[in-house]
């Protein structure tokens, strides 16, 4: 029982990344349903809050996907809902209670860092305070937690700035669309809100994160493949994808 999870794991290799990334944007999006149908805003308050934290745990690690010559940080599929729920909540509640959706995902993230710090502030168990097998379980999960949790700060900044205004804009977009098409066209403010808000977090990300602060900017280029187009790609996507669950949002 112990090592299902490790067992779980090693089939999942196994299988491509594009079809993992299927397989995560069908588990976010039945979540997302589920949580507006069961719970309302208040649902996606808490989703939006999670997806938040995993994506930026789940950026740390990266997988090589056809469509990019580069390899290509995860996350990104997580982190795109979030703006699909943006969407849903200001079709559903209006653009207010998507605004606090953005704000509470902002303060969680800033108050998982400050909280894991203060967690990585306790030292490491030492020879002779506990048994040998418990003191080698907690400090190997330390270092483990150390390498996930301690922030960099570039990274965190360039992250919360680029969400932050890129989910406004998304936010201001769709409601000005729909209020331009008389609430018509469900897919056409869905789609071209998310593209335009999808491309304005990948830029202004990489290039405070990799350009602007970094001690050993990126070329262009590579800045553009690796960390914008490649990503950007992905995000098309699963905007496309989230076309039918803005629209099964109507049912439940």
């Amino acid at each position: 029982m112990d090592n299902f999870v490790h067992y779980l794991i090693l089939i999942l290799e196994n299988l491509s990344p594009e079809i993992l990334s299927l397989i995560t944007f069908l588990i976010c999006a039945i979540t997302i349903l589920g949580m507006l149908r069961y719970f309302g805003a208040t649902g996606l308050y808490v989703y939006n809050a999670i997806a938040i934290i995993v994506a930026n745990i789940q950026v740390l690690h990266a997988a090589k996907f056809v469509f990019s010559p580069e390899p290509v940080a995860l996350g990104t599929v997580v982190f795109a809902t979030t703006y699909l729920v943006s969407d849903i909540l200001t079709e559903h509640y209006g653009p207010d209670t998507a605004k606090h959706a953005l704000w509470l995902s902002f303060i969680s993230q800033i108050l998982v860092t400050l909280l894991m710090i203060l967690t990585l502030g306790h030292t490491p168990l030492s020879e002779g305070v506990s048994p040998p097998e418990v003191s080698d379980f907690a400090n190997s999960n330390y270092l483990a937690m150390l390498k996930l949790f301690t922030p960099t700060p570039r990274l965190l900044f360039a992250s919360l700035i680029a969400y932050v205004l890129s989910q406004l804009f998304d936010i201001w977009i769709f409601q000005k669309i729909r209020n331009l098409s008389n609430g018509r066209y469900i897919w056409f403010r869905q789609n071209v809100s998310t593209f335009l808000s999808g491309l304005l977090d990948s830029f202004i990300f990489s290039y405070i994160a990799w350009v602007l602060l970094s001690p050993t900017p990126l070329p262009f280029y590579t800045l553009m493949v690796s960390y914008v187009i490649g990503t950007y790609l992905l995000r098309l996507i699963v905007n496309l994808l989230g076309t039918p669950v803005i629209y099964a949002s109507y049912r439940v």
